[in-house]
């Protein structure tokens, strides 16, 4: 952030920046009095959190999408003939579920990732699950190394006891995660970017998720922060699906705060924009293109001055107006980002500085945490490890860019309703009363098929025999009804062009 005011502050002519500083002081001294003497603070002038800002009658649920009609629904079958724009009406817009029948041309090159043809295209290491026992589900973020090649050759002996799934992804200096980890780019020549059935949803992550189970592996009920297109190309799952509007009911580590109308769900400590930006940076991205306009339309504006045009000086006496307020509103963001310093603490400012750019892009938010590349997580990895198991061969260099850890232990988007008792209802009656009035609804969904799941589902996937799934993640959209402008901003559509040029 203050690189963004000093790169401005260079821009301006001298009497506009003699003006602007001068105004923008007198305005942010303003403010620190008023935060001093408002009700909600304490005399330091520090910023309440959002979670204090919400009034205490305010609904905690706005959830205005499709709801589950009727207690064990059956989620509905389509054909992928279905065109990308009636797509988005009908189910996308809605926050519907549906389950996609057919191939999609696209996506056709999928359909030859066999074990082999993985083997020889993906080099370098992975991090899988590993569960305690056969009976264990998965998704407690208990993971171990290994190289991609030995991970292959423990599902072709039958191994049911770990779990490919999302993987770390790096991040750039700005913060802004990458698309797909590592071991995934060597496979981006097999599939689009955005397959063109979502339209104009803006893809946040890539990922395969592998296992092998006869009797079927849980993950576990939980929810997503992301619109969900996932292709099965082996084996089979089963899911158990439960609408945003029923959050209350789940029994979520986190707690809960919000659901906007589109169903992203926010936890305590966690507060996010309906499309998944953070708050503070949301209003920075606003702030910061302002300014570049502001200050295009100032260079306009001097050059008319200079060349006698009619009204030039008006225009620039408006456009000056337009760069002070925008300078303003930088420098305001500033000093809210200074008060969390003294709120939190700031004993450690580099590792602070490094969540703070993964937050500006969503990570923080979503249950993502923050690690080097050290390697030293004693938290990420399962303690039961053999020296076979924790394979150090192929490690790669990662040159010390952040890693962006998305499998965490304990995250607040689980339920603490345990696998095993979901269809117990007697127990669930006794032990978890809320779940019981909450509608469920089901689908399976085979080799071939695609299920579409809107952001904040809660699901609990079963999968049977040697599984392997495919699937993208888009930022959840929070424009009604609006295929071209999906989102009510340019805020994912702006960081979409800057992560293309990070996987290039």
């Amino acid at each position: 952030m203050e690189n963004i005011i000093e790169n401005a502050l260079k821009k301006m002519e001298p009497a506009v920046l003699a003006a602007t500083l001068g105004t923008c002081a007198n305005k942010s001294n303003k403010k620190r009095q008023l935060d001093d003497d408002d009700g909600d603070g304490d005399g330091s002038g520090n910023i309440p959190s959002a979670n204090k800002i919400r009034k205490p009658n305010e609904d905690v649920n706005l959830y205005s999408g499709w709801k589950v009609p009727s207690n064990k629904y059956e989620i509905p079958t389509i054909s992928t003939s279905i065109t990308p724009e009636l797509f988005y009406k009908e189910y996308v817009s809605k926050r519907r579920p549906v389950v996609l029948r057919g191939s999609l041309e696209d996506l056709a090159h999928l359909q030859k990732w066999t074990n082999q043809y993985l083997k020889e295209s993906i080099k370098g290491k992975v991090m899988v699950e590993k569960r305690a026992e056969s009976k264990a589900s998965f998704g407690r973020g208990n993971e171990i190394p290994m190289s991609f090649t030995k991970f292959i050759d423990l599902i072709e002996s039958g191994d049911d006891m770990h779990y490919l799934t999302t993987q770390d992804v790096q991040a750039d200096e700005d913060g802004r995660p990458d698309l797909m980890a590592s071991f995934m780019k060597c496979l981006k020549n097999d599939f689009p970017l955005r397959p063109k059935i979502v339209g104009n949803l803006v893809p946040q992550n890539i990922n395969i998720w592998m296992g092998n189970n006869k009797e079927g592996a849980s993950s576990g009920l939980h929810h997503d922060y992301h619109d969900n297109l996932y292709c099965v190309l082996r084996g089979k799952k089963r899911f158990r699906l439960f609408s945003p509007g029923d959050a209350e009911k789940m029994s979520t580590r986190g707690k809960l705060v919000k659901v906007h109308a589109n169903g992203r769900i926010n936890y305590e400590g966690e507060v996010t924009t309906a499309y998944g930006a953070d708050l503070q940076s949301d209003a920075a991205a606003d702030a910061s293109r302002a300014k570049d306009e502001a200050e295009n339309r100032l260079l306009a504006a001097e050059l008319a001055v200079k060349e006698g045009r009619d009204g030039a000086e008006e225009e620039l006496e408006e456009a000056e107006r337009m760069l002070e307020e925008a300078m303003d509103a930088l420098i305001d963001i500033e000093m809210e980002n200074d008060d969390r310093d003294e709120i939190d603490g700031d004993d450690e400012d580099d590792d602070d500085d490094e969540e703070k750019d993964v937050a500006l892009f969503g990570g923080q938010n979503e249950g993502i945490n923050i690690r080097t590349d050290s390697g030293d997580d004693d938290d990420h990895v399962n303690g039961d490890i053999s020296p076979a198991e924790n394979d150090n061969d192929d490690t790669e260099n990662l040159c010390g860019r952040i890693l962006v850890d998305k499998t965490v232990k304990n995250p607040d988007n689980f339920s603490l309703v345990p696998h095993h008792i979901l269809d117990n209802e007697e127990e669930i009656r006794s032990k978890y009363p809320k779940l019981m009035e909450a509608k469920v609804s089901f689908c399976e969904i085979e080799a071939g098929e695609i299920l579409y799941l809107p952001a904040s589902w809660f699901h609990e996937v079963t999968s049977f025999g040697g599984h392997l799934a495919f699937n993208y993640w888009f930022h959840p959209p929070d424009a009604h009804d609006d295929f071209d402008n999906p989102y009510t901003t340019n805020f994912w559509s702006n960081d979409f062009k800057q992560r293309l040029v990070t996987l290039a």
